[in-house]
């Protein structure tokens, strides 16, 4: 991978329905180039795919980190892969036994459930469980939120952030 494909990667990051034509004029290429530029990328595994952001409003995000006891990783993992409608996203981390997940409903009592599931049916593989809410995102790249500097009182109640993190 050269500069030209993380100009590339960077420019797609940013807006993923960009054209063809679009990204060559930004790198200095033809359309046919970059078409095969980012058609080498896909083949390669690089870009794995594009999404949709979508804001909702009432949606609650939850991080779920559960280290397991020793010989119950993979037992506690395809618990949460298999039987968890509410987790978007999975992670194994660099901590031993660690699991971090992410999970996103309309209804808190959702994502209580689905912890209280978890505790329940991974009950002899889980050495520790824990559950945070997001209370606001600075920066998501992902979801066109950039980070904005902001006083502590601003942070803290003066000026409440909506859920994407803009002030209200």
């Amino acid at each position: 991978m050269d500069n030209t494909d993380l100009r590339i990667l960077n420019l797609l990051k940013g807006n993923a329905r960009m054209s063809f034509q679009e990204i060559g004029n930004a790198v200095g290429m033809s359309r046919v180039a970059a078409k095969k530029r980012v058609k080498k990328l896909e083949k390669e595994g690089i870009i794995r795919g594009y999404n949709t952001c979508i804001y909702r409003e009432d949606e609650i995000t939850l991080f779920i980190d559960i280290v397991t006891v020793p010989g119950k990783y993979e037992d506690v993992l395809k618990y949460v892969t298999a039987h968890t409608a509410y987790i978007r996203q999975i992670f194994r981390t660099t901590k031993e036994n660690h699991i971090h997940m992410v999970a996103v409903s309309d209804q808190a009592s959702d994502l209580k459930y689905l912890t209280k599931m978890i505790r329940k049916n991974c009950s002899d593989g889980i050495a520790e469980i824990h559950c945070h809410a997001v209370k606001e995102i600075i920066k998501d790249v992902y979801g066109g939120i950039g980070y904005e500097k902001r006083s502590a009182s601003e942070r803290d109640g003066n000026h409440e952030p909506d859920r994407r993190g803009k002030p209200s």
